[in-house]
């Protein structure tokens, strides 16, 4: 777990703990509710929005503000979730020797034959977007994305819609043709 995710979490429950002690027994469980809903996210940004760099085989290429909802009672109620991507020049050029976003590498890695025909990705293809597939790291299970977007309401059919490629893969090039991204 990241220490983000943790951090956050020790709040939210030093919060729901703090603020509101008095709590109901429901409110209690809404409280776990929100906060799992908020755990089960992670693994989704981080694959989405995660690469490995030279500094960091886990490296966060995005921004998250949590907003805790409560009653007039400051009891917690609800949460919101705002990601933004902060480098969205990693999906077409990435640094020598670092690479793209992982949720790239875990379909790549973790799909199954029926998966792959029908999200367009030969077995044994290459994909200029793809550097380094070679290279294995803990963040490269697609199980336990696919799960975590399950738990999120994200079912199998809008899945696939999302890993699905569009569209013919063309190769890029970055920058000067340095593989370096554009200034």
């Amino acid at each position: 777990m990241l220490q983000q995710t943790w951090t956050s979490r020790c709040l939210m429950k030093f919060y729901a703990v703090v603020a509101a002690s008095p709590m109901s027994w429901e409110s209690h469980k809404v409280a776990e509710r929100i906060e799992q809903r908020i755990l089960n996210s992670n693994p989704v940004m981080e694959a989405f929005g995660n690469a490995c760099t030279l500094r960091n085989s886990n490296s966060s290429r995005f921004g998250k503000f949590i907003q805790l909802q409560l009653n007039g009672a400051q009891q917690m109620t609800g949460a919101a979730v705002q990601t933004y991507l902060l480098e969205k020049t990693r999906v077409a050029c990435q640094a020598p020797s670092e690479r793209n976003f992982h949720i790239f590498y875990q379909i790549y890695k973790g799909a199954h034959a029926e998966e792959r025909v029908r999200w367009r990705l030969p077995e044994g293809a290459a994909f200029s977007w793809l550097p380094h597939p070679e290279r294995t790291l803990e963040e490269d299970c697609f199980e336990v994305t696919r799960e975590a977007m399950l738990h999120l309401g994200i079912d199998a059919p809008t899945q696939n819609n999302i890993f699905q490629v569009r569209g013919k893969a063309t190769p890029l090039t970055c920058g000067g043709g340095d593989g370096q991204p554009p200034s």
